[in-house]
This record gives structure tokens, C-alpha cells and sequence, in this order.
């Protein structure tokens, strides 16, 4: 008789800054970048361990082209995301599902900082996350696999961009281009294959 191995899942705990987030979130029209980007800050010394204040400074910052400050944040966000996934040796849970809405904003910091290390032209780390974060959720609500496979085919994030960005989200289009290239990385999606099924 094997044993099962017993598969160890993340379920984040909730952050009582989460509804003053997303009220800040939804009054951001970007004339008012000056009064959000203090008022983040506060969430982040509030709850330094709820990622999405940073992952909204990150992306405000990027529009104002203050890079730099940007990526710091970034950085700031993964790091406070590894350390709360992860176990004493590094070791990812098995199972960090985005079906939990405590996840997200875990889910959303690392993304992020996957694309970002695509776009700077760091692939194989990019490559790395964005595996990581397919195989600990399946389900793939955020893409990962289309990240993936456009990596192994060579694209790059503008590239990438370019063709399946229609203003903000991704159609069809980009579903039936997964379908019809990523039987070519057996070694990649197999096993995915097999877990959604």
C-alpha cells in the first residue's frame, strides 16, 4: 500500500485593511495619483503583509514612469509574498488557490513581479513564477499558461502584449492560440492537462 502524500495548501488569513483598499481603488482616477499613493502607503504601514496596496502603488508609480520606486515596491510585495507562502527550507504549499479570495492579493504580487522580470528579459526566472503559480492553482485564473507558453515560443512581454491586449483584458483569441500551440510543450502542459481534466 503507498502512502498519499499529503498536499500542503495556503489559505491566507483575511486583512481588515482590505475594504479601505478597495475603496481607495475605486475613487483612483488617476488626477488624484498625489492623495492615493499617500493613503497606500498608510495600508502598507497599517498591514505590511496585505500586498495589494503595494501591487496598486507599483502599477501608479510605473504610469508616472517612477521606475525605480516602483520596482522597489514590487520587490517589497514578493518578498512579503514568499515569506508568507512559503516554509523554513523555501518550499511553495502545494495547493494556493485564487478560489480563495484571502490569496489574491498573494496571487496578484507575484504575477506581477513574473511580468516584470519577463519584460526586463529575466525568462527564466519569470519562467520559474509563473510555473510555480500554475501548479499550486490549476485552474489558471490568472493565465499563467499563456505566460508560459509564449516564453517558450520566444515572445516577448510587448510582443505578447501587442497581439492579445484589446484595451485591458484578453478574448478568445488568445484561448484558441493556447489551444492550438501548447500540444508542442508536452514537457510544459501534460501534466496540467491531466489536473484539469
Amino acid at each position: 500500500m503507498t502512502k498519499e502524500k499529503i498536499q500542503k495548501k495556503y489559505v491566507d488569513k483575511d486583512h481588515e485593511v482590505m475594504q479601505a483598499y478597495d475603496n481607495l481603488y475605486e475613487k483612483y482616477s488617476g488626477r488624484n495619483a498625489k492623495t492615493i499613493k499617500r493613503k497606500l502607503k498608510q495600508l502598507i504601514e497599517r498591514d505590511p503583509d496585505f500586498l495589494d496596496s503595494y501591487v496598486f502603488l507599483y502599477q501608479i508609480l510605473q504610469d508616472e514612469g517612477n521606475l525605480k520606486e516602483a520596482d522597489k515596491t514590487l520587490n517589497e510585495a514578493y518578498e512579503r509574498a514568499l515569506m508568507l507562502i512559503t516554509d523554513k527550507k523555501g518550499n511553495w504549499p502545494d495547493i494556493l488557490e485564487w478560489g480563495w479570495l484571502e490569496n489574491r492579493h498573494i496571487i496578484k504580487a507575484i504575477l506581477n513581479k513574473a511580468i516584470s522580470l519577463w519584460k526586463n528579459k529575466e525568462v527564466d526566472n519569470a519562467l520559474d513564477l509563473f510555473r510555480k503559480l500554475l501548479k499550486t492553482n490549476p485552474r489558471d485564473n490568472v493565465g499563467a499558461r499563456n505566460f508560459i507558453l509564449a516564453i517558450r515560443i520566444d515572445m516577448s512581454f510587448d510582443r505578447f502584449e501587442n497581439r492579445f491586449n484589446k484595451g485591458g483584458y484578453y478574448d478568445m483569441e488568445l484561448i484558441e492560440w493556447f489551444e492550438e500551440n501548447h500540444k508542442r510543450f508536452p514537457d510544459e502542459f501534460n501534466w496540467w492537462e491531466k489536473a484539469v481534466r
